[in-house]
C-alpha cells in the first residue's frame, strides 16, 4: 500500500495518494515516516489544514525528523498560524543539519519576530557565503518588498525563481510586467501547466501570471490564470451554514439594547490608553491598507498592521454573545490589548490595527475597549470580490477561492455590518468608502483625522511617502501616490463575473447580463 500511495504522489494524483497514506497511518499509527507522508501528500494537494495535523504528529512520534519540521512551518504559515510557525523556524535554526539552513531558519524567524535590519543582514551575508542558493534571495526580496525597496527586490526574486518557481508570485507583486517580459511568461505559463510543480507552488505561478496579464491588458488569460490558481486553492471550502450560524448569533448576542446594559455592569475606572486604539477594518481588498498608510502617516499615529490579538482571543471567548463575558477577564484582555499596542507605538497617541475580519468581534471589542475607534472601509462590492479572487490569500480565506462563495461571504458580511452600524455608538463607528476617498482626499482624510481626535497634519495628504513596513497584498499600492485606476475595475473583467454579477445594482446587473450573453 505504501508503494502505491508513493506512486500516486509520485504521479501528483494526491487525490489517490491521500486515502491510500491513511490506510497506512491507520495500520501503523506509531510510524513517523507515515504520518510524515500523508502530510506531504495533503500539502502538496492544497489540504493545509489537514497537513499540519499529520506533520504535527510525525515530530511528535520523532522530534528530529528535520523534513516534517520544514514542511511543518510551510504549512502552518500557509494556516496564517504564524506564531507556531515562528516556533518550529525557531526549532530549525537549531536543529537543522546544513550549517546554512540553520542560518536561513533563523534569519527567517527574526523577520517575523519584526527584526527587518537583522533579518537583512544575515540574509544578505548568506547570499555572500552562498550565491547559488535560491532561498535566502526570495526571502530577502520578499522583506525588501515590504519595506518598499522594489527594484532591488525584483532582482532577488527575478534569480530566485530560477529554483523556486513559487517566488514569481512575490515578484508579479513588485513588478509591471510589460512585452519585454513574454519570454519570462512564456517560461513561466510552460512550468505551470508541466508536471513539476505540486498544487501550491503551481498555484503562486498562476496567481503572479494572472497579475502579469493584467499588466498587459490581456485581462481574458489573466482570468484564464485567476480561475486555474483558485481551483487549485479550493481544496479546503467554506461551510456555508456554518457562517449563517455564526453571524446569527453574534447579532442576536450583541444587540444594541444588550451592549447598552452591559457597558455599567463590565465598567471599569477610565484609562490612560482608552482611546489609543484605532480598528480599521472590512473586507480584504477594501481599501484598509490605503486607510491605514493615510492615518500613520500622521506623527502621532503607529502602524500595527494586521494584528494576530483578537483573532486568537477569541478562541477563548463565546464572541457570540455577552452572557458568557467576565468584567475581570475582559478588563485583562483590554489590559493586554493596551500593553500590545504600547509595544508598537510607545509614544504614539493612536496606533492602528487593521485586521479587516476584526468586524466579526467587534461587540467584544467594543466592550472591553469602549473608547476605541472603529473606522470600516468599504469599497464598490464586485471590485472588492474580484481583487480577492486575485490575491493568494492563506487559508483562513476560504472563501477567497470561488466566484459564488464569494459573493454569498459579502453579503453575510453586510448582514453583520448592517447590525453594527445599529448597535455601535455613531461617535465611536465611523465608515470610509474607498470610490469617495479617492475622488475628494483631502476632504476625507480630515474628516479621519478629526475622527480620530487628532490635530491636522498635511503628512496625511502624501501617504506614499509613509516609509513605515507594508505586509498586505496592497504591499505595491502603499508605495504609489492614491490613484483612481482600481475604481470600477470589474469592467475589464466583465465576461467573467459569473456569481459576482449578483453583487451589482440591479440595473447594471441586468445590463451586464445581457452584454454577457
Amino acid at each position: 500500500m505504501t508503494l502505491a500511495a508513493k506512486a500516486h504522489y509520485d504521479a501528483q494524483r494526491w487525490g489517490d495518494a491521500i486515502p491510500l497514506f491513511r490506510e497506512v497511518v491507520r495500520f501503523d499509527p506509531k510510524n513517523a515516516a507515515a504520518h510524515h507522508n500523508l502530510g506531504l501528500a495533503c500539502q502538496a494537494g492544497g489540504r493545509s489544514a489537514e497537513a499540519v495535523v499529520s506533520l504535527q504528529r510525525a515530530v511528535e512520534l520523532q522530534p528530529s525528523l528535520e523534513s516534517a519540521l520544514i514542511h511543518l512551518a510551510a504549512a502552518l504559515l500557509q494556516q496564517g498560524r504564524t506564531t507556531e510557525a515562528l516556533v518550529v523556524l525557531r526549532k530549525l535554526s537549531r536543529r537543522a543539519e546544513d550549517p546554512l539552513a540553520r542560518r536561513l531558519y533563523s534569519a527567517r524567524a527574526l523577520a517575523m519576530e519584526g527584526k527587518p535590519d537583522e533579518a537583512e543582514k544575515e540574509f544578505r551575508r548568506l547570499i555572500a557565503l552562498a550565491p547559488q542558493m535560491a532561498e535566502p534571495r526570495a526571502f530577502l526580496g520578499e522583506l525588501l518588498s515590504i519595506r518598499g525597496m522594489f527594484e532591488e527586490a525584483a532582482e532577488h526574486l527575478t534569480l530566485a525563481i530560477e529554483e523556486i518557481p513559487a517566488a514569481f508570485k512575490k515578484l508579479s507583486v513588485v513588478k509591471r510586467f510589460t512585452q519585454i517580459d513574454r519570454p519570462l511568461l512564456d517560461r513561466m505559463r510552460s512550468l505551470a501547466e508541466g508536471p513539476g510543480l505540486d498544487a501550491m507552488a503551481r498555484a503562486s505561478v498562476q496567481f503572479g501570471l494572472g497579475k502579469a496579464f493584467d499588466d498587459l491588458g490581456d485581462y481574458a488569460e489573466a482570468m484564464r490564470q485567476y480561475e486555474a490558481a483558485n481551483w487549485l486553492r479550493g481544496a479546503e471550502r467554506p461551510d456555508r451554514a456554518a457562517l449563517v450560524a455564526r453571524f446569527d448569533r453574534i447579532i442576536a448576542g450583541y444587540t444594541a439594547e444588550a451592549l447598552a446594559g452591559a457597558r455599567p455592569l463590565l465598567a471599569r475606572p477610565a484609562c490612560p490608553g482608552d482611546e489609543l486604539p484605532v480598528f480599521i477594518i472590512g473586507m480584504p481588498r477594501s481599501g484598509t491598507t490605503l486607510v491605514e498608510q493615510i492615518l500613520s502617516s500622521h506623527p502621532a499615529v503607529a502602524a500595527g498592521g494586521e494584528l494576530p490579538f483578537w483573532a486568537q482571543r477569541e478562541r477563548g471567548w463565546d464572541v457570540s454573545g455577552i452572557d458568557s463575558l467576565e468584567a475581570a477577564k475582559l478588563s485583562r484582555v483590554a489590559e493586554d490589548y493596551r500593553a500590545e499596542l504600547r509595544r508598537i507605538g510607545p509614544k504614539a497617541l493612536r496606533v492602528t490595527d487593521k485586521r479587516p475580519r476584526n468586524f466579526e468581534p467587534l461587540g467584544l471589542i467594543h466592550l472591553a475597549l469602549p473608547d476605541a475607534r472603529i473606522v470600516h472601509c468599504r469599497r464598490n462590492p464586485v471590485d472588492t470580490c474580484l481583487s480577492i479572487f486575485f490575491a493568494n490569500f492563506a487559508a483562513g480565506h476560504e472563501f477567497a477561492w470561488d466566484r459564488g462563495d464569494l459573493a454569498f461571504f459579502f453579503r453575510q458580511y453586510e448582514r453583520l455590518m448592517e447590525h453594527w452600524r445599529r448597535a455601535l455608538p455613531a461617535d465611536r463607528f465611523t465608515e470610509v468608502q474607498y470610490e469617495t476617498l479617492i475622488a475628494d482626499r483631502e476632504a476625507e482624510t480630515r474628516r479621519l483625522i478629526d475622527f480620530c481626535g487628532l490635530d491636522w497634519d498635511e503628512a496625511c495628504l502624501a501617504p506614499e511617502r509613509n516609509r513605515r513596513t507594508v505586509n498586505t497584498a496592497s504591499v505595491w499600492q502603499a508605495r504609489q501616490p492614491v490613484y483612481a485606476t482600481s475604481v470600477e475595475r470589474w469592467r475589464r473583467y466583465e465576461p467573467y463575473l459569473g456569481e459576482l454579477r449578483t453583487l451589482l445594482p440591479a440595473a447594471e446587473a441586468e445590463a451586464s447580463e445581457a452584454q454577457a450573453s
